[in-house]
């Protein structure tokens, strides 16, 4: 509730000022009032002509909108709607989740398994034409005129709004889906920022504009975007440039893919997605993973004291198999820095998935001998993971860590409880940590 009340807040801070029609009929009057006005030779010398202008477009593209809120429940939303009725009914999954879809005369409005609206997308808008577009048009004229800059703080607020409702407008149609129309929208959203007025760029949207082109099969402006993010400094936690990648290995430029994912790495070595690309495309070219490493070492030389790139290091010799490399990494790592907690977790895990593995290759073997020898290596290694397991949990106050450690404490010493009374009151404390 909270949420949905600040997302009122904001709405009406920014909104305020101008009216919000509540038919098709109010919106037209309201537009034809101000083109009238705006084509007054006198009046169209006034930066408020303008202004209202852009406020009457920007009214009718709300006017199918007015009383939705993304956040209300269904029933609510049914009453703040009056008379408007339910045409159809529709359940349908996009992006793993299922809504109930209601279909009105000019709008579909999506809720949740929960029974929320989450979001919704206008399928007949007030009036035709681009609206917001047009408000961004008579912003402009509103902005030749007013020489003083008298109304500098109202067509901010104005070039804010037109950016939101089209962020939030391209992220309905990206949860509905429509890739094509959502990518549009967001490149679109650029311009009521990059401009001589505003003078702002919107980095997450840059990347979003790649990303959803990319999904609506339009590659060349996803690289265009990409590339844009990119050099914006924006890299979207690694994904702008695994992404990039992807697509020049679906266009057979594996010389662009391999440049892209090591400018990648230099840039965000801490890129799970970079890092797994690098190494498969090493690997399949049969190229020296030696490269890899430089490009680590080069970055641990500019930052001595980042124990995330050891880490990154420790994930890199993990991955190639080399077990005894990566303990010694992940160790250096919180080493390094004692409140990094990844590190000596990430031991723990090593050698526990060593032991499932050992498990499960024990399960396949009929020779009792070797079945015998992989069984005491799959207790061996349980064992080893004890230890950083104990001392993660003990560095760390995070809960969500600590939950996730203790769950794995409590299956080792479930498994040796037997084997001494400091083992079964281990089990005891981390079962009952667990339950608490």
């Amino acid at each position: 509730m909270k949420k949905i009340l600040l997302a009122l807040a904001l709405t009406l801070a920014v909104t305020a000022g101008y009216a919000q029609p509540k038919t098709v009929a109010d919106a037209k009057k309201l537009v034809d009032k101000a083109v009238a006005a705006s084509q007054d030779a006198k009046k169209s010398l006034k930066v408020g002509t303008w202004i209202d202008l852009a406020k009457a477009y920007i009214g009718a593209y709300d006017q199918p909108s007015v009383n939705l809120i993304p956040g209300t429940p269904r029933t609510e939303v049914k009453v703040l709607l009056g008379k408007q009725q339910i045409l159809s009914t529709d359940n349908v999954k996009k992006g793993g989740t299922n809504y109930t879809v209601d279909h009105y005369a000019d709008k579909d409005l999506y809720y949740n398994e929960a029974g929320v609206l989450e979001f919704y997308i206008v399928t007949k808008p007030a009036l035709d034409g681009d609206l917001l577009g047009n408000a961004e048009k008579a912003l402009a004229k509103a902005i030749s005129v007013d020489a003083k800059g008298s109304k500098t703080k109202d067509i901010t607020a104005l070039y804010e709004d037109i950016h939101k409702k089209l962020t939030d407008e391209a992220l309905s149609y990206y949860f509905a889906g429509i890739f094509d129309k959502s990518s549009d929208l967001f490149e679109k959203s650029l311009s009521s920022y990059d401009n001589p007025f505003m003078k702002k760029i919107d980095t997450v949207n840059v990347y979003h504009a790649g990303l959803v082109a990319g999904l609506a099969g339009k590659n060349d402006k996803a690289i265009e975007f990409y590339k844009k993010s990119i050099d914006l400094g924006h890299y979207a936690e690694g994904n702008v440039f695994s992404n990039l990648s992807s697509i020049y290995l679906q266009a057979k430029d594996t010389a662009a893919a391999l440049a892209t994912l090591e400018d990648g790495f230099a840039k965000y070595p801490q890129s799970q997605g970079v890092l797994i690309g690098l190494i498969n495309m090493y690997r399949e070219s049969g190229a020296d993973t030696q490269k890899l490493f430089d490009l680590l070492h080069s970055a641990q030389a500019n930052e001595p004291n980042n124990a995330s790139l050891y880490y990154v290091e420790g994930d890199v010799y993990k991955k190639l198999g080399d077990l005894a490399n990566a303990e010694k990494l992940f160790r250096k790592s919180t080493e390094i820095d004692p409140k990094y907690v990844y590190g000596i977790l990430s031991v723990g895990i090593l050698y526990y998935e060593h032991a499932v593995e050992l498990q499960d290759k024990a399960s396949s073997e009929f020779d009792d001998a070797k079945y015998q020898a992989l069984v005491k290596e799959f207790e061996q290694s349980l064992e080893t993971a004890i230890e950083p397991f104990e001392q993660s949990f003990k560095m760390t106050d995070d809960k969500e860590i600590q939950n996730a450690v203790a769950e794995y404490l409590k299956n080792i010493y479930f498994r040796f409880r037997g084997k001494s009374d400091d083992y079964k009151q281990k089990y005891e404390f981390y079962d009952n940590f667990l339950k608490n």
